[in-house]
């Protein structure tokens, strides 16, 4: 029996030619392209999974490298934050110098002693005492009543101008021209709005706090009611020449609970030279009154228990007048 071959013709222009293939060798062949065929579909698979294995590579360096510039900004921003809290905390350090610097200034226009309190405790104290003298100078008669004219006869005895009598007065004088406006020198209730041709002429006298009062004669004009509340620097009444008068004049008193004092030293009181009134007016209980105001401020400002010793310091608003 002959072995089983294949036979391949290739038709040409010079002719058919034929070509004998042994069963071995087409075999062989098969298996060749069979080979062939792995191979390449090996490659293929290969060359797929390289290319998806980079193409994923490609992603996860893509994402690594926005997490480390979104990281960069925020060390960025951390640097940024801290440089700015430093600057703010220097800011701080620095304000916190100047206020020490003012406050010391304060104390020492003050006369309040620093020794052994910290800055807060020196800033209570400080605040307290302001206050008790921004208080002081908003319920006691202070300052001018008038802001023109001229001082024109002073507290005390005196041959009356009208008289000729000697008496004791009880005010001062201010020569002023006919209506010049007439100014609360502190807080208060008008007590007292009279009309007269007599003796004092037109009248007026504001109830102020603890006992003070204060009065002005020969008026032209009232500005106010009786029973109305003023406040400092309010206008209450014009100047004038009504009652026993000599010519246009504003007689001016302060009294503490119907005893006449000098008005003089209340009108040249201000906070600039605060302790002067204490040498000048010494039949006032300052001591008593100051420590009244102080258990008032204490109380508004509502200070904790340890701020409450404050009193021992604001004593000193008298210090300098002993």
């Amino acid at each position: 029996m002959q072995p089983a071959h294949f036979t391949v013709m290739v038709p040409s222009y010079k002719g058919t030619r034929f070509f004998i293939f042994s069963q071995p060798r087409v075999t062989a062949i098969k298996y060749g392209l069979g080979v062939i065929l792995v191979t390449i579909a090996s490659l293929i698979a290969g060359v797929s999974i390289l290319a998806g294995n980079m193409s994923d590579s490609s992603q996860e360096k893509t994402y690594l490298l926005n997490k480390a510039d979104s990281l960069e900004k925020a060390l960025n921003l951390s640097y940024e934050s801290q440089d700015d809290l430093e600057l703010s905390l220097n800011r701080k350090q620095q304000d916190l110098v100047y206020i020490a610097d003012k406050l010391s200034d304060i104390e020492s226009a003050l006369a309040l002693p620093n020794e052994s309190l910290n800055l807060r405790e020196r800033v209570d104290n400080a605040a307290l005492a302001t206050a008790v003298r921004h208080q002081m100078m908003q319920m006691i008669p202070n300052g001018r009543p008038v802001k023109t004219g001229y001082l024109s006869s002073h507290y005390g005895h005196r041959i009356h101008p009208v008289t000729k009598v000697k008496s004791m007065h009880r005010g001062i004088d201010y020569a002023v021209n006919v209506g010049t406006p007439i100014f609360a020198p502190a807080e208060g209730v008008i007590d007292v709005v009279r009309k007269s041709n007599k003796g004092s002429g037109n009248f007026l006298r504001v109830a102020h706090s603890y006992g003070f009062t204060s009065s002005y004669s020969h008026l032209s004009a009232f500005k106010v009611k009786r029973g109305e509340y003023v406040k400092k620097g309010q206008l209450i009444g014009l100047a004038g020449n009504s009652g026993l008068s000599t010519g246009y004049h504003l007689h001016y008193e302060i009294r503490l609970v119907g005893r006449s004092l000098d008005p003089l030293p209340f009108t040249k009181w201000e906070m600039n030279d605060f302790d002067a009134i204490f040498k000048s007016s010494e039949d006032v209980q300052w001591d008593y009154l100051v420590n009244r105001i102080e258990n008032q401020m204490v109380t508004v400002l509502k200070l904790s228990s340890q701020k409450a010793p404050l009193s021992k310091g604001n004593s000193n608003l008298l210090a300098t007048s002993r």
